[in-house]
């Protein structure tokens, strides 16, 4: 019973599924009935045996733990995107204080007061400058500060006023082009061995000059080597995660050897936490650890966790069981140690069935909320009820609620009164069915235009015929032709894709006690003292009328049937659409009325020898002489 539970969730949910809210909104009840029948079909199907329950698999799909890593979208390795960047250091770097001066600095030296001069000057190789009048002076490995004071002492001795209180002479010392330094890189850098780095540069902005880092390389244990020894190691997540500097203070200096060592323990989290990706670990590192790195956890994370471990090497007993797999909790992520390659794949909260389908003639039907609500609760809020206009087309005394039933398929059904409705508490997955009054929103019409004296469109009621419209209309004018009376009709025709089309059509020989139905056009024509002969004659055209003739009379009168006629198939069209077949002695039972169109068709594949045509010819030739022969036989 279970199973078949299981198995009559997914068909409706099938069931559903393919109705929109606008279908939602405008089904009828024979719509609501359709869909109640349905669900009683399927239980009555799978009671009987007609869908066997073995056959169908209830079971949901669980992904593998080997397909985690293919169906998860795989983000980027986390951190390696920060040393991607293009800018141009020598633009965007004041100097710092604590710059030491060396060979290939651009220095400007400025003079104002008793004496004004500005110069530039260049340190060599040996880290001197030289001045006119002076000589060398050795700036080499000295600060902005140091340097300024150095060169007041030497001017001083050819420019009394820099020390003089009185009429003194300022001095300032600044940087103009600056030297790049030599720097090298190892490891798992974009560009290995020497590269010109910026003077002011710390670890994290030589990296970026250099074009950054390979994804094998380690962004927790980089290496600052000078003179040999290791002098620092950045572990660079602290800045990443929390924006903690531990770098900067650190400044590079030509020949120093910055080592990117390879990734020794990366682990890739994906499901519900806030930046999935691969993160790199550290010794000492635990589940939780990793979990920081991503951000912490969604809001729809669960407390389960699916670890896919990889069995290190050294621990390996055989190649054949190098995976394994382990569910723990959140709790327990702290004690959870992880290995190279492992994957971690946070679990979402389960899905909880918690509302109930409203169906019908509502405002907005759709799903709401079950919990704790009664079901006039859920009627106030599809709306409706408390419009007096669209609640006249409710039927607000018989609303039926299907329940499920633990033993049976929506066993339960309830039919509730709007006014009794808040004493009705629902359960989820109710299903809600509000009917409308076929009695209100029906307001039938006919039109009728043409001759006669009132036109216009009347309220159409049931066993009303075409006369008792014409009557409503006052009757016919002294132009009308009672004779010729047209009906029209609308009606909905569906094509082979299914899209319906509404179309006009007339209806034929429709008579004065015709039954007449919603939407339809009746047309009075005028009288029309001609009648037209069309087809295979040698002068078709509309001829006056003159007497109840025959057929034949109007056919010679448009000059008579060409060759090749088929006489057998000549037919009269009536005003109103009636169809009139004209025997072989043509005319006779047929009287032409005002208004009527004759059809003579040609024989569009005409033989030697038309027997019909000759017998028609040969029939109408007898007629007239045994008219003739009468005549002289009552002359006698």
């Amino acid at each position: 019973m279970k199973k078949i539970n299981i198995i009559f969730v997914l068909l409706i949910n099938i069931i559903y599924a393919q109705i929109s809210m606008g279908d939602l909104q405008s089904m009828g009840n024979d719509e609501l009935d359709k869909i109640r029948a349905e669900l009683e079909a399927v239980k009555s199907d799978i009671e009987e045996g007609a869908i066997p329950v073995t056959d169908i698999d209830v079971i949901p799909e669980i992904i593998t733990l080997g397909e985690v890593e293919t169906k998860i979208e795989e983000r980027k390795y986390f951190g390696y995107e920060y040393f991607q960047r293009d800018i141009e250091f020598y633009d965007n770097f004041p100097t710092p204080s604590d710059y030491r001066l060396g060979p290939g600095d651009e220095l400007n030296l400025s003079l104002w007061g008793e004496i004004n001069l500005r110069e530039t000057f260049v340190i060599n190789k040996d880290g001197l400058i030289y001045y006119e009048n002076i000589g060398f002076i050795n700036l080499s490995n000295q600060t902005l500060k140091e340097a300024e004071l150095t060169l007041k002492e030497e001017l001083s001795r050819i420019y009394a006023t820099i020390k003089d209180p009185k009429n003194s002479t300022e001095l300032r010392l600044s940087i103009g082009a600056l030297k790049s330094i030599n720097v090298y890189f190892s490891g798992h850098t974009k560009t290995p061995g020497i590269n010109l780095i910026h003077p002011f540069s710390d670890i994290f902005t030589a990296i970026v000059q250099s074009g950054g880092l390979d994804l094998e390389g380690s962004l927790r244990n980089i290496q600052l080597i000078r003179n040999g020894e290791v002098i620092s190691i950045i572990d660079f997540y602290a800045f990443f995660n929390d924006g903690k500097d531990n770098f900067s203070n650190t400044k590079i200096i030509d020949g120093d050897v910055i080592h990117i060592p390879t990734v020794i323990n990366r682990v890739k989290i994906t499901g519900e936490v806030t930046t999935p990706g691969l993160y790199e670990l550290v010794e000492g590192e635990s589940l939780e650890n990793l979990i920081d790195h991503a951000s912490g956890l969604t809001a729809k994370a669960s407390s389960d966790i699916v670890i896919n471990k990889i069995i290190p090497i050294k621990e390996r007993i055989s190649a054949d069981n190098a995976r394994s797999s382990i569910n723990t909790k959140l709790t327990d992520s702290k004690a959870i140690k992880l290995n190279n390659g492992d994957t971690v794949y946070v679990l979402s909260i389960p899905d909880v069935i918690s509302t109930v389908g409203v169906f019908g003639r509502v405002k907005t039907p759709g799903e709401y909320p079950a919990f704790n609500a009664s079901l006039r609760d859920i009627l106030d809020i599809a709306g409706g009820f408390d419009d007096p206009i669209f609640r006249k087309g409710i039927r607000d005394d018989d609303i039926v609620i299907m329940r499920k039933d633990n033993n049976q398929l929506y066993g339960l059904e309830f039919h509730i009164s709007y006014n009794e409705s808040d004493n009705f508490m629902l359960s989820p997955e109710d299903q809600i069915f509000i009917y409308e009054n076929s009695n209100y929103d029906n307001i039938f019409s006919v039109s009728i235009i043409g001759e006669v004296n009132k036109r216009g469109t009347f309220a159409a009621k049931k066993g009303m015929s075409v006369r008792d419209v014409i009557n409503l209309a006052e009757g016919f004018t002294e132009l009308a032709n009672p004779q010729a009376i047209v009906v029209t009709e609308k009606f909905t025709s569906i094509d082979d894709f299914g899209i319906e089309t509404e179309e006009s059509g007339q209806i034929n020989d429709a008579t004065l006690d015709f039954a007449i139905t919603n939407g339809m056009t009746i047309n009075v024509l005028p009288f029309e003292n001609v009648v037209k002969v069309e087809g295979n004659v040698y002068d078709p055209g509309l001829i006056v009328y003159s007497g109840r003739k025959s057929v034949d009379k109007y056919i010679n009168l448009a000059g008579g049937p060409k060759p090749n006629t088929l006489s057998n198939r000549i037919y009269v069209k009536r005003a109103n659409g009636r169809i009139k077949k004209v025997s072989l002695l043509r005319g006779l039972g047929v009287n032409v009325k005002p208004g009527d169109t004759i059809f003579v068709p040609l024989d569009p594949d005409p033989q030697d020898f038309d027997i019909t045509a000759f017998i028609s010819d040969l029939s109408t030739t007898l007629a007239n002489i045994a008219a003739i022969l009468l005549i002289v036989d009552n002359q006698d």
